[in-house]
């Protein structure tokens, strides 16, 4: 019996989605719907907009309408070559209804009726999370084993907000990495899965350094994904003491980072 997952995306046009739908797909995994947020919900605009400020302004621009022309040329991997290498040519979850027929379920907030109706009715193994906020105690109690997420920070010391730039700040650059883990009631509290980590290479921008976060992230979880639907993979527990959580790095200590880098 094929294993089964729930997708809970921060948009139809997420190449993040995409590329974990198709290749859990290629993988004999049963995607029972991908659940994504509506793109236009001023109530979320707001939240969101009083959280991040005008770097939303940014991430909509580039996520939303750029997308892949968002990404140029380079001498690192990015999501676009994980894309073209594995011949991932979707669009939007859109596409991915039409080849495979799994439901796209669209709602204002993760948290909200309707998803926890449709993760009751899907009876999911595990959830996959690739974006879209917090996640409330409704949904983690209907989400089989667990809702996975890949944090752009090593756990536990890095729980938190911009945890690529903050340990370059502190001189920490072997705690860069991407951490597999389940989501809970806390911020990056969750059971760890599995760590990789990342070495920054000298003169990259920090912008440089995030994009090759991603083809990382997409195989990790996807890799993690396979292992724990196997049982060949272990839940380790962490301690609210073991680190400690951080919030949006000032644009000054931004510029700071970024002189770092050059230096590395």
């Amino acid at each position: 019996m094929s294993k089964k997952v729930v997708i809970l995306s921060p948009s139809k046009y997420s190449l993040y989605t995409l590329c974990i739908a198709e290749l859990l797909l290629r993988n004999n995994v049963e995607i029972k719907a991908i659940v994504t947020l509506k793109l236009i919900n001023p109530k979320r605009f707001i939240s969101e907009f009083g959280r991040d400020g005008s770097r939303l302004l940014k991430k909509i621009w580039k996520k939303l309408f750029l997308r892949k022309k968002a990404y140029k040329e380079s001498d690192y991997e990015t999501i676009i070559d994980l894309m073209k290498n594995e011949k991932i040519n979707h669009a939007s979850v859109i596409d991915i209804n039409k080849k495979y027929g799994v439901p796209i379920v669209y709602c204002n907030n993760l948290n909200e009726a309707t998803v926890i109706h449709t993760l009751k009715d899907a009876n999911p193994d595990i959830v996959v999370f690739t974006g879209g906020g917090l996640i409330r105690e409704g949904i983690l109690e209907n989400s089989g084993a667990g809702v996975l997420n890949c944090h752009m920070g090593v756990l536990p010391p890095y729980r938190g907000m911009d945890v690529v730039e903050w340990p370059i700040l502190e001189e920490n650059n072997n705690q860069l990495g991407t951490t597999l883990h389940f989501m809970d009631k806390g911020v990056d509290t969750g059971d760890i899965l599995d760590i990789e980590q990342i070495i920054p290479n000298r003169g990259e921008t920090i912008s440089q350094l995030r994009e090759r976060y991603e083809p990382i992230m997409c195989r990790q979880m996807l890799r993690v994904c396979l292992e724990f639907l196997a049982g060949e993979i272990q839940r380790i527990p962490q301690k609210p003491e073991d680190g400690k959580q951080y919030f949006i790095m000032h644009p000054r200590l931004k510029g700071i980072v970024e002189q770092m880098l050059e230096n590395i």
